[in-house]
């Protein structure tokens, strides 16, 4: 009893199988597995610059419109400078630029100095 118990241990403690090298459907496993990481991570970059690009856009956009607006005169004046300077100040750069320039400079309320 004493031998099966200690032969058993000594194949389930066998280093070989650790120590061996890996086969070929091993290393073509990892490398598939890195492949699609380098994809996945590339992606990601991608997206990031491409989203960064777009956000420098609209802030160029604001920048443009923000003159616009300083420029124009008519009535609700101050309330678009403050819109405008808050929806720089919360990200929503985007949305303020698209509400200004439709609701005031594609109507063309106010003139310009």
């Amino acid at each position: 009893m004493i031998n099966e118990v200690l032969a058993q241990a000594d194949t389930m403690l066998d280093t070989t199988s650790i120590m061996q090298s890996p086969t070929s459907e091993e290393l073509e496993a990892a490398a598939g597995v890195v492949a699609g990481a380098g994809l996945l991570f590339g992606g990601m970059i991608l997206l990031w610059v491409v989203l960064g690009l777009i956000f420098l856009a609209f802030l160029i956009w604001w920048i443009i419109l923000l003159v616009d607006l300083v420029n124009r005169d008519f009535e609700q004046k101050t309330a678009y400078i403050v819109v405008m300077i808050v929806g720089l100040l919360l990200g929503f750069v985007w949305l303020v630029d698209l509400i200004y320039y439709f609701s005031v400079v594609k109507k063309d309320l106010g003139s310009k100095k």
